[in-house]
């Protein structure tokens, strides 16, 4: 395809005979219409945009977890929501093997706290997805107001659109995934530090350290690119003005956050030192792990059925990630990263975003530096290119500049007193013109839970009281997803679900569960069998 392509030359036509028309409006009427765009409405409406954007691309608060590190966080979260760490090992637990979930000697997921700690709010109203979807919401809040104050309005309202119409993001802003935590941190970090160098208040830059804290326990790579150019600004800033007081404040407070990973490890495994994450690494895939080449240890275990599949191409990029090839690896995720941000329609922005680095704002760099420290982080972790997840907190970094760049070229065509005005039109002309992929996402987003949510369903009219379902996988299963889902309250959830691996782990889980209807489910035939003892 062309480039800048069709649909580009479209897009530019219909902003330029825009520019046109505001032109012709007297400024004074164009400040009425738009003075909401200087005050809390704009975070406000940003934040209700980005919230109902994704609830409605997901489904609902009651969302299923598609991918098994979603499921994973939620039971975390419903396990710290009913006021525990793990539950005991279950009955036969290789039948309830979980990827990302230890069973053996604790019912546990991997993950550090940090992320289902914020989902508690959501599980205890029985609505999952509350706490993503108000993660996104207050994203995009500060995402406008960060931007605002280094570009204005019209750069505020343009990035939250692009940033909303990514290509593809709105499938991991849509999830249970730990990277919405995580970008809302860095902005909310910003945001402080930007506060703390303007007033000098401490409570500023202790927002600061819990805010890089709480992200260290959520996810300590990311949060490290994040911490290093931060802490490099706070350092000569104290340095500077001998607010060592306040740093030994924040220093107590980002320390005290840190101390959850050492609890959580003694509350689950009964050492300080011992973390779930590293001992089911050690039982799962040691491979997994940052570095180049393969790790060949065997693991302590396997996962039953076609899950262990899974694992075939993690193994093999795990073998092809050597340092000769990261050149190849870089440009291949970074192609992706194109891709998103500059396909089709929007390669009309590539020029706007190089025009926008040559008078980015200083305190800009400071995003732009993160957003390449997380590139360059994870050049020593072996993933697939497509697997954009990993770098979810750079999209809002990407999204400012592509913003900023836009707004000051209609800043130049329309002039200063007319360019919020027609920063709102181009705004709302973009995601009108959106509406196709935003349509698309939707029925990707929705389409993966169909399974888990017909599934339940038959075990509801097949049984609508307490049930217990041993699963027999085809050999088409997707590896990467799984109908077996751990419960936090074994006694009262209505269904458990277990691997069959014979009539004897049948006869033990069984006995462990007597008062529940069992039945055996072939997912070739989609069909129950009642289990007989």
């Amino acid at each position: 395809m062309s480039f800048p392509g069709r649909q580009s030359w479209v897009l530019l036509l219909l902003i330029v005979l825009l520019a046109l028309v505001v032109r012709r409006i007297a400024p004074a009427r164009l400040a009425r219409l738009t003075g909401w765009s200087e005050g809390p409405a704009l975070p406000i409406l940003a934040g209700i945009l980005a919230a109902s954007l994704t609830l409605w691309q997901w489904g609902g608060l009651r969302a299923v977890p598609v991918i098994h590190d979603e499921a994973a966080y939620l039971l975390q979260a419903d396990l710290f929501a009913k006021g525990h760490w793990a539950q005991p090992s279950p009955p036969a637990a290789e039948a309830f093997t979980q990827p990302a979930v230890l069973v053996t000697p604790v019912l546990a997921p991997k993950m550090p706290p940090g992320h289902a700690l914020l989902l508690i709010p959501g599980m205890l109203l029985h609505a999952p997805g509350l706490m993503p979807m108000l993660l996104v919401g207050a994203t995009a809040a500060l995402l406008a107001l960060l931007v605002r104050r280094l570009a204005g309005a019209s750069a505020a309202i343009l990035s939250l659109v692009l940033w909303l119409t990514q290509g593809g993001q709105a499938r991991w802003r849509a999830s249970y995934f730990s990277e919405n935590t995580t970008t809302l941190l860095w902005l909310l970090g910003w945001w402080a530090l930007w506060r703390w160098r303007d007033s000098g208040r401490t409570r500023w830059l202790l927002l600061v350290a819990a805010a890089t804290g709480w992200g260290a326990i959520t996810r300590p790579l990311t949060m490290l690119v994040f911490a290093i150019p931060v802490g490099i600004v706070v350092l000569i800033d104290v340095v500077r003005t001998r607010r060592w007081a306040q740093l030994g404040w924040a220093m107590a407070l980002g320390t005290l956050v840190l101390m959850l990973v050492p609890l959580q490890n003694r509350m689950t495994l009964g050492r300080w030192n011992r973390s779930p994450l590293t001992l089911y690494t050690r039982q799962y895939i040691p491979f997994d792990k940052v570095g180049f080449g393969l790790d060949t240890t065997p693991p302590e275990f396997t996962m039953p059925g076609p899950l262990v599949r899974g694992n075939d191409r993690f193994i093999a990029l795990h073998r092809e990630h050597q340092p000769a090839a990261l050149p190849r690896i870089l440009q291949g995720r970074l192609r992706v990263w194109f891709s998103a941000n500059f396909g089709v329609w929007r390669r009309l922005f590539v020029p706007l975003a190089i025009l926008a680095l040559c008078f980015l704002p200083r305190a800009a760099w400071l995003g732009v530096a993160s957003w390449a420290g997380l590139y360059l982080a994870y050049l020593g972790y072996a993933h697939e290119p497509a697997w954009a997840l990993y770098y979810a907190e750079a999209t809002t970094v990407s999204a400012a500049v592509i913003g900023i760049g836009l707004a000051w070229w209609l800043f130049s065509a329309v002039g200063g007193a007319r360019s919020t005005a027609m920063g709102v039109l181009v705004a709302a002309l973009i995601f009108c013109w959106a509406i196709p992929d935003l349509q698309r996402w939707h029925d990707a987003i929705r389409e993966p839970q169909r399974p888990e949510q017909e599934f339940r369903a038959s075990v509801e009219a097949l049984s609508p009281g307490k049930s217990l379902v041993f699963l027999r996988y085809s050999a088409t299963h997707d590896p990467h997803t799984s109908f077996l889902r751990n419960v936090a309250d074994p006694v009262d959830a209505p269904l458990i679900t277990a691997f069959d691996l014979g009539p004897e782990s049948r006869a033990s889980i069984r006995a462990a569960f007597p008062d529940r209807s069992a039945f055996v489910w072939d997912e070739a035939t989609h069909q129950f069998t009642p289990e007989n003892r």
